[in-house]
């Protein structure tokens, strides 16, 4: 297992403070470019492009281009381990994945057909994802264990902050879509250099790399073997069945919200959404702030972990026992103290569960796969289970034991508490 003693180059105390603020900035730049382009700028353009046909069509380039966000991160978090040089391991991917996520965002902005959305959105999303995977393999690296609950809270809030920044922004400039592609492209790259420059190792290590082998196959050989690790095996299955099981249900929370919640007279569904999500949002970073440092102090991350995931388990089945707009909201704040907990301490949890510190940046890169892939998948699980499992009372049976199955996951795991 990867172990404070295993990194190799755990930055002085002073350095700390900012390597989190840099890692806080970076991930809010990087959810800011995400979030402004899926939620605004790119349903408007697919629009433009085929309106008759828009709800297939962004469905095709979101659905294809999410391949490009599960299968980079573990193959360019394999190519980081193998980075040698002045800069170190992970600063000259921070470069990488700035540059071309920039030259990226300004091709998306440029074209105005549906073929030419669905290339420029893959290619967003693979070189975005690039440097969001390796600032967690920063924190494995460089980040003591004694402070893995407030360094996983501070990247998590970079979800929040920059979803909320960056719906502003793409609402704001929805009128000039090319210089709003443009400002996010300025934005991340910045962030970019910014944390490429304080993650640069002080004394980067001049021995050659780590000899795993050099072929793509041996890269697989060695996932596959990381997969074989007892509790880092447990830890993938939870988070991929938790994350499956919450997104299943929110991914169709504005048809819930028309089609089976019982609403107040006048409170339209659409607000009804905006104002749930609201809720769950200020719940989420009031769980994160709370409970990440509070598990540091207390050292229990798997207990957190496994709260959390029962508290998003009774979030979820609230409106299955009242369809209702006050069960509505309280299973927003459950559901988003539950969430805003499980990502402050989840990813504090998965850094000490790593099988070797030489392989981090791959590990860290599957173990994305099991946050990306299960938003892929859930949109046509929910669509099935509502459309041929009886409904949104269905829905809602789903998410929740697929919730209560992730936490159940956790416990077999052994080397944390």
């Amino acid at each position: 297992m990867t172990s404070s003693l295993s990194r190799s180059a755990v930055p002085r105390t002073g350095r700390l403070p900012l390597l989190l603020g840099a890692m806080l900035a970076f991930n809010t730049v990087g959810y800011i470019a995400i979030t402004a382009s899926v939620s605004i700028l790119l349903p408007g353009q697919v629009a433009a492009a085929d309106p008759a046909g828009k709800l297939g069509a962004f469905g095709l380039v979101t659905g294809i281009s999410a391949i490009a966000s599960v299968c980079v991160p573990p193959i360019v978090g394999a190519w980081s381990d193998r980075t040698k040089g002045r800069w170190g391991r992970r600063s000259p991917w921070f470069l990488a994945g700035g540059i071309t996520a920039a030259a990226s965002l300004v091709l998306l902005g440029s074209v105005s057909t549906v073929t030419g959305l669905l290339i420029g959105w893959f290619l967003v999303q693979g070189t975005v994802n690039i440097g969001l995977n390796i600032v967690l393999a920063v924190v494995a690296d460089r980040v003591p264990a004694r402070r893995l609950g407030l360094a996983s809270t501070l990247n998590g809030l970079g979800i929040p902050i920059g979803g909320a920044v960056g719906v502003w922004i793409g609402a704001a400039l929805s009128g000039s879509v090319f210089l709003a592609y443009c400002l996010l492209a300025a934005v991340f790259l910045a962030g970019s250099l910014a944390m490429a420059l304080v993650a640069k190792e002080s004394a980067p290590s001049t021995d050659p790399a780590p000899a795993r082998g050099g072929s793509i196959r041996a890269e697989i050989a060695g996932a596959v073997a990381s997969l074989r690790t007892r509790d880092y095996a447990w830890a993938f299955a939870a988070r991929a069945v938790m994350f499956l099981g919450y997104f299943t249900v929110s991914s169709f929370s504005l048809y819930a919200l028309t089609d089976y919640i019982r609403l107040p007279a006048g409170l339209e569904p659409a607000a009804a959404t905006a104002t749930s999500t609201s809720v769950t949002t200020g719940c989420l970073v009031l769980g994160m702030l709370i409970m990440g440092p509070l598990a540091d102090r207390l050292d229990r991350r798997k207990l957190f972990v496994l709260l959390s995931s029962l508290l998003i388990t009774v979030a979820t089945v609230l409106p299955l026992l009242s369809p209702t707009w006050d069960a509505q909201l309280a299973s927003a704040v459950l559901s988003g103290i539950g969430f805003g907990t499980y990502l402050s301490v989840d990813q504090a949890l998965v850094t000490l569960v790593l099988p070797a510190a030489d392989g981090a940046g791959r590990d860290l890169g599957v173990f994305h796969i099991a946050l990306n892939a299960p938003q892929v998948v859930a949109p046509f699980a929910a669509a099935f289970v509502v459309g041929g499992l009886g409904g949104y009372p269905a829905l809602y049976a789903a998410g929740g034991l697929l919730a209560l199955a992730g936490s159940l996951l956790i416990l077999p795991i052994r080397s944390v508490r």
